[in-house]
């Protein structure tokens, strides 16, 4: 049939996605703060870079149907898949045919068969209509732009344990491929050592000149970039994501790091350029590559603004769980401010594994220790901090012990300081009123040899100037001189009532090491549910917060994630999701007969949901903040059932003239030996008048055996129009594990 598609609905559409295409997923190099004025980024004129689907099914879903093989991996080498794909191949011929006819110089910048049936292509404003009326064409989408999302993390999780049960740390992850779609792995770091890894058969995999970027342990090395490159690491984001899902044991400047699943091996896939950007064309290019060689568990540490249905980066994710693959995705960093329905994309894929971050339970960088006078309580010692970024100042000796004080209480050092006033001495000054590099130059112009500045009050916090109280960042210090270091309110405030008992208190400051932290509070940058489809988001959440790994050595710092050691500790869901990733090849090496949406189960029904608003630990966040809670992996390999689906989501519905009532079918399988009653409970975490959740009894299950289990909701009309979350309780088989779910009501629909 021929494909309707009217140039005035197309334009609007494009409009939108050129909207949503502008906004920033921070690392923690982007994610510096200034304290000052946003800037926005406009789209350079030219050609838009379309993607075409056209009308058969791609070579995953025809496989799906006609082999009625629902849940078990597609097999694309199959001699009925690769005869179904040439018949695809012809198809796109026709069309480029046909696009050639209305563009001389047709530009193709990506086909994909295997899960989307589709051609990208480059084409002006003026022919857009004729493209998408073409014969065979179903539908045209507009490229977006995605980017990327920027130790005690490991054992935080509790994946010791794991790795206990799979035989130690020298067996976690053996014979499971990962691969990491990114800006590429540096496999001259350590991290990526293959001392004791077999390539195993039908590899190294490579392209665009990339044969000298993989060794045993890196056992892929392929590109999806315009201009095109090869796969080297020119940014040092997907080194360090690689080395936190899988990076070999080895030492650092800190001790013995490893990954997540440190015997895994790993795959490149590099999507993203030397400034951390990529097209979502290319990004799904790139997963239909790491799917058709073989690779177990993909992660996107990426992401861009959702729209309200998926784009084809998600669209390709969606297939690629269906075709037997684990795909884990970051959340998004534009939580700020507590902000809602601010996952990104491809986060938004339903079954995509989307994960939130949370705070680890130490800070990497330098370490602030108050050494006088007389005894000092340990609050007060081995404070964790974040150097000020993109100063001219050297720092690589420590500092003290040197004098410090409170300083200028009031103006919080944004109007000048008594010349002189700080000679020799180290400035406490707390943020507000002005940008941070104003209040360092003010302390600087007044003598003092460093400042420390601490997080003000949350209640000071507004929309475009948020994380307060104990959230820890990055300061942009640009145009300083003198070092500069940021730690949490809680500790800033320690630091102040003790300057201002003792006139003489001294500190140190070492240039580098590990300081405390209080781990599982949610980090405020982390994306918010639920997701622009509707659907409960984030699934779960784990360490995104000055998280230490590889770095790359050279290169721009301040788009990069750059070190001269080649480790470096940054921040942001870019950083929990690869943690996610190692935990799903750990799953999967423990149970290798586990569907994607059994092991996402695991990860989410076991999950800790200890995770909490603020460093006090008084109240614990909600399902829409981090799905099932932080990972856990110790009840995760030994879970006693599996769930589908792995949340419940019953979407935004319209409460207005009568009553509302709405069920799900929850399955449930027994993974434990016996038989085992399950009983089946509800927790609801912000309960309302007149809304009930109910389900139906529990049942007794031999292992393997699938039980049913109806969860409805029932709202009165008179019921409070917001958010209902909690948890459908399963206790049996010696565990009690949770499936959350969400529901808005609404008086009207937008």
């Amino acid at each position: 049939m021929k494909g309707k598609f009217s140039l005035v609905a197309f334009l609007m559409m494009l409009a939108l996605g050129m909207q949503a295409s502008t906004a920033l997923l921070r690392s923690a190099k982007t994610q510096v703060r200034s304290d000052g004025v946003k800037e926005l980024a406009s789209r350079a004129a030219g050609p838009f870079a379309v993607i075409v689907e056209l009308e058969s099914e791609p070579v995953g879903a025809h496989q799906r149907l006609s082999e009625r093989i629902p849940r078990r991996g597609v097999d694309f080498e199959a001699p009925s898949a690769r005869m179904y794909e040439a018949k695809l191949e012809s198809e796109h011929a026709d069309f480029k045919a046909r696009a050639a006819l209305v563009l001389p110089n047709l530009r193709v910048r990506a086909e994909l068969h295997k899960l989307a049936n589709v051609v990208s292509i480059e084409v002006p404003e003026s022919e857009l209509g004729t493209i998408a009326a073409l014969p065979g064409v179903k539908r045209v989408e507009v490229v977006k732009e995605l980017h990327t999302m920027l130790n005690s993390s490991v054992p935080l999780m509790n994946t010791p344990a794991l790795w206990d049960r799979l035989g130690g740390v020298g067996n976690a992850g053996q014979g499971i491929k990962i691969a990491i779609l990114d800006t590429g792995i540096d496999i001259t770091n350590p991290l990526f050592s293959d001392a004791g890894f077999t390539m195993p058969a039908g590899f190294p995999k490579t392209n665009n000149g990339s044969e000298a970027l993989t060794n045993n342990k890196v056992i892929a090395a392929k590109s999806f970039l315009r201009p095109s490159s090869d796969a080297r690491d020119q940014n040092g984001h997907g080194s360090n994501v690689a080395g936190i899902a899988a990076g070999s044991v080895t030492t650092s400047p800190l001790g013995t790091i490893s990954g997540v699943a440190p015997m895994a091996y790993l795959g490149n896939y590099r999507v993203l350029s030397a400034g951390g950007s990529g097209s979502t064309d290319l990004i799904a290019q790139g997963i239909e590559q790491a799917v058709a060689d073989g690779f177990d568990v993909l992660n996107l540490s990426l992401g861009g603004d959702a729209d309200a249905s998926l784009d084809i980066a998600a669209t390709a994710v969606e297939a690629a769980v269906t075709a037997g693959r684990v795909v884990v995705v970051a959340a998004g960093n534009v939580g700020d401010g507590g902000a809602p329905m601010t996952i990104s994309t491809p986060g938004i894929a339903p079954s995509a594994i989307t994960v939130g971050a949370t705070t680890n339970a130490h800070v990497v960088g330098p370490v602030i220790n108050v050494s006088g006078p007389g005894s000092v309580l340990a609050v007060l010692t081995g404070i964790g901090s974040t150097k000020g970024a993109s100063s001219t100042a050297v720092f690589d000796t420590g500092l003290g012990p040197l004098p410090y004080v409170y300083a200028d209480p009031q103006g919080r050092g944004c109007n000048g300081i008594l010349e002189a006033s700080l000679n020799g001495k180290i400035a406490l000054l707390e943020r507000g009123t002005c940008p941070f590099a104003t209040k360092v130059n003010n302390a600087a112009a007044a003598g003092a040899r460093a400042v420390i500045v601490f997080n003000r009050d949350t209640s000071e916090d507004t929309a475009d100037s948020s994380a307060g109280g104990d959230n820890l960042f990055t300061m942009d210090t640009t145009g300083t001189t003198i070092p500069s270091f940021f730690v949490v309110r809680s500790k800033g405030l320690a630091l102040r009532d003790f300057a201002l008992a003792n006139p003489d208190a001294t500190i140190s400051i070492a240039s580098f090491g590990s300081g405390s932290f209080t781990p599982d509070v949610f980090a405020d940058f982390s994306s918010r549910g639920p997701s622009s489809l509707e659907g409960l988001k984030p699934d779960v959440s784990a360490p995104g917060v000055i998280i230490y790994s590889a770095a790359a050595r050279t290169g721009n710092a301040s788009s990069g994630v750059v070190d001269p050691s080649g480790f470096l500790a940054i921040s942001g869901t870019s950083q929990a999701t690869p943690h996610v990733a190692g935990a799903a090849a750990l799953i999967k090496q423990l149970n290798p007969s586990f569907t994607p949406e059994q092991i996402k189960s695991a990860l989410i029904s076991s999950a800790t949901t200890d995770v909490f608003t603020a460093s006090d630990k008084a109240a614990r966040v909600g399902v829409l903040d981090t799905g099932g809670g932080r990972v856990d992996l110790a009840r995760a390999g030994s879970i006693s059932a599996t769930f589908s689906p792995a949340s419940l989501s019953f979407g935004i519905r319209k409460l207005k003239k009568s009553d509302v009532t709405a069920s799900i079918d929850l399955k449930f399988t027994s993974q434990v030996d016996g038989v085992n009653t399950f009983t089946i409970g509800v927790q609801q975490l912000n309960p309302g008048d007149g809304v009930t959740v109910t389900t139906s009894s529990g049942l007794s299950l031999a292992r393997g055996q699938t039980g049913t289990a109806t969860i409805t909701i029932h709202a009165i009309v008179s019921s409070q129009k917001r958010d209902y979350t909690g948890y459908v309780m399963f206790a049996g088989g010696g565990q009690t594990l949770h499936v959350p779910y969400w529901v808005r009501f609404v008086k009207k629909k937008v």
